[in-house]
C-alpha cells in the first residue's frame, strides 16, 4: 500500500513540476547578492559541520592511543605528579 502513496506522489511531482521548483530568489540570478550571500552560508555551515566532524574524530584517535598505550604499559602512570619540598 505504501508502494502505491510513493508511486502516486511521483507521479503528481513529475506532471506538476512547474509547482514543484525552486522559488525565484533561489531560482533567479546567479550573480545577484542574494544567491551569494545564500551561497556563503551553506558553506559556513559546511565547514562548521566539517570541523566538528574532525574534532570527533581527533577525540577518538587521542582516546585510542592512549588506551592502547595503555594497554602496552604494564605499570600504570600517575595521574598527579607529586612535588616534593614545594608549592
Amino acid at each position: 500500500m505504501k508502494r502505491y502513496r510513493w508511486s502516486f506522489a511521483a507521479l503528481a511531482a513529475g506532471l506538476f513540476e512547474r509547482s514543484a521548483a525552486a522559488c525565484q530568489i533561489c531560482f533567479g540570478d546567479p550573480s545577484s547578492p542574494i544567491t551569494k550571500s545564500a551561497e556563503m552560508g551553506v558553506w559556513f555551515l559546511l565547514a562548521v559541520i566539517l570541523l566538528v566532524e574532525a574534532g570527533f574524530g581527533v577525540f577518538f584517535f587521542v582516546y585510542l592511543r592512549r588506551r592502547a598505550r595503555g594497554l602496552r604499559d604494564p605499570v600504570a602512570r600517575p595521574a598527579l605528579r607529586l612535588v616534593k619540598k614545594g608549592v
